[in-house]
């Protein structure tokens, strides 16, 4: 069975309280094939960082070991039978969730505590643009022109890309920021611990002469 080498599963997993091996993902141990509760986070069932950058196929090898361990160890006991379909339920739901680009955007906007809206505040542009779509989509099923429809269907399809790609490039940045503010608080904080430690021992010699 592929062990998944590198991957910050086991540690981020813990041992399993059954037998006491690494597990695989916080959701199963790949030893004993017990089962425990699936993550909200859809990114730690599969030992992935939360983050924008997906590798697809790192993914869908952690999904297959993963439902391996379920197909194999957990089914064939019968107490966690109904566990195990339940929680490789879960676990197939959340690999279709982050493969798919805009619901993997829309989950990492919550994660960081961002609201969804129904339109976006720059609504003259938008509707500007959905109104040259709807117009072109009616004026090309009026004329019974599916060559046409298909244009504007194209056309439609870029604009989603095009939209979900810019989601994904704030996400880039802020993920990139967000590394380098916490960089930077590490080396304050490193800087506040030297100077508590000096502070501390200047004090101590106050008044013993």
């Amino acid at each position: 069975m592929t062990d998944l080498r590198g991957t910050p599963t086991p540690t981020l997993a813990g041992e399993c309280v059954g037998c006491g091996a690494s597990r695989l993902s916080p959701a199963v141990c790949q030893e004993c094939g017990e089962v425990f509760d699936v993550p909200q986070d859809a990114f730690a069932i599969f030992g992935l960082a939360r983050s924008w950058s997906l590798d697809s196929s790192e993914l869908d090898e952690r999904y297959a070991a993963i439902s391996r361990v379920f197909r194999d160890k957990s089914s064939a006991r019968e107490d966690l039978r109904d566990r195990a379909a339940a929680a490789a339920r879960a676990v197939d739901a959340a690999r279709k969730m982050l493969l798919d680009p805009l619901e993997r955007a829309q989950y990492l906007l919550a994660s960081y505590g961002g609201v969804e809206r129904d339109e976006p505040v720059r609504k003259t542009e938008f509707q500007s643009e959905v109104m040259e779509i709807n117009a072109l989509a009616a004026k090309a099923r009026q004329e019974g022109d599916p060559a046409r429809l298909a244009g504007v269907v194209r056309e439609a399809e870029e604009k989603l890309a095009s939209a979900i790609m810019a989601a994904g490039q704030s996400f880039t940045r802020l993920e990139r920021s967000l590394v380098e503010e916490v960089n930077a608080a590490a080396e304050a904080l490193a800087a506040a611990r030297f100077w508590r430690r000096k502070v501390d021992e200047l004090r101590a010699g106050v008044g013993r002469r």
